[in-house]
Parts: structure tokens; sequence; C-alpha cells
């Protein structure tokens, strides 16, 4: 149906008491559904405000920190000091030893 034809006729006579194709309502949230939240223990609570469209993912604990991992940011809050980093930001992820892990970003950050 060309354009001209679809603003001069009404709603329901062109596409019929549906309304148009539904494709047309589908709104950017409905194609990416946040994924399930994953608690290591069922009692933690997200540190942080959630912007709009980020899901939390994960949720865990270390030795001194809570550790939230979302579709955007690797979040992770010590007693006295929060390490907040885009995900984008990330260039490499090193474990080492057993206890230390080495985030080295783009803008030439390293995080321990």
């Amino acid at each position: 149906m060309s354009l001209t034809a679809r603003v001069s006729c009404s709603v329901l006579s062109c596409f019929g008491e549906e309304g148009p194709p539904s494709l047309e309502y589908i709104q950017a949230k409905d194609l990416f559904p946040p994924k399930e939240l994953v608690k290591e223990e069922e009692n933690l609570q997200v540190p942080f405000t959630v912007l709009q469209g980020e899901g939390v993912e994960f949720l865990g604990r270390a030795a001194d920190a809570l550790i939230a991992i979302s579709n955007y940011r690797l979040h992770i809050k010590f007693k006295d000091s929060v390490i907040n980093v885009p995900l984008r930001m990330i260039d490499s992820v090193e474990s080492r030893d057993m206890f230390q892990l080495h985030i080295a970003c783009k803008d030439s950050k390293v995080v321990r």
C-alpha cells in the first residue's frame, strides 16, 4: 500500500478491526527482554541505581566486596570505595593467582 493510500484511508477500513500490523508497535524493550538475575545469596541487593534499559545479570559476594554485572557495567563495591567500569571500556581481564583480578581498560587504566 502506498503512503498516500495509507494516509487517506481510515484505520479500520485499511487494516480491519485489528489495526495496523503488530510489527509497528513492538518496542525495543520487547525485542531484547532482560535476563534473569542470578544471585549468589538470596539476601543480596543491587548496590546501585539501575539505568533505563540496564538489567543486572549477576550479583555475588567476594571476600570484602559485592560484585554486580549488568548488561552495561561491572560494579564492585568495597566497604570504603566503589569501582564502576562500563563493559565496553574493558580491554582484557586476567585472573592472577587465585584471588586477584586484573582488568585492563581501553583508556590505559588498570583495575585490580
